[in-house]
C-alpha cells in the first residue's frame, strides 16, 4: 500500500508542478500557449522523473531490520560435516546436532 501512496503522491506533484509552471508561463511571462505548455511539459518531464525515482525506491531499513540483512539460504546434507560457502564467500559449518 506505501507504494500506491508513493506513486499517488508522485503523479500529484507532478501535476501541480505541469499546472503551475504552465500558469506562470502563460499569465506571468506571456507566452503563447504553445510555448507555455512546451515548458510545461519539460518541466512535468523533470518533475516525474525525479519523483518518479524518489517513488520507487525501497524502504530503507534501520538497524536490525530483517529487510536490510536479506540472505540466502542454504541447506544441504551429506556425510557428518558440511560446508558452504556463500555469495560472500564466507564457509558455513554446520555439524550434526548429536556431536
Amino acid at each position: 500500500m506505501r507504494m500506491v501512496v508513493r506513486w499517488g503522491v508522485a503523479v500529484a506533484i507532478s501535476a501541480v508542478a505541469f499546472a503551475l509552471s504552465w500558469w506562470i508561463c502563460q499569465g506571468h511571462v506571456h507566452l503563447d500557449e504553445g510555448a507555455a505548455l512546451g515548458v510545461a511539459g519539460a518541466v512535468l518531464a523533470v518533475v516525474l522523473a525525479v519523483s518518479g525515482w524518489w517513488a520507487a525506491r525501497e524502504r530503507s531499513g534501520g538497524v536490525g531490520d530483517a529487510a536490510s540483512e536479506r540472505r540466502v539460504v542454504q541447506k544441504a546434507r551429506g556425510g557428518r560435516d558440511v560446508n558452504i560457502a556463500g555469495r560472500d564467500q564466507t564457509v558455513i559449518n554446520y555439524h550434526r546436532r548429536d556431536e
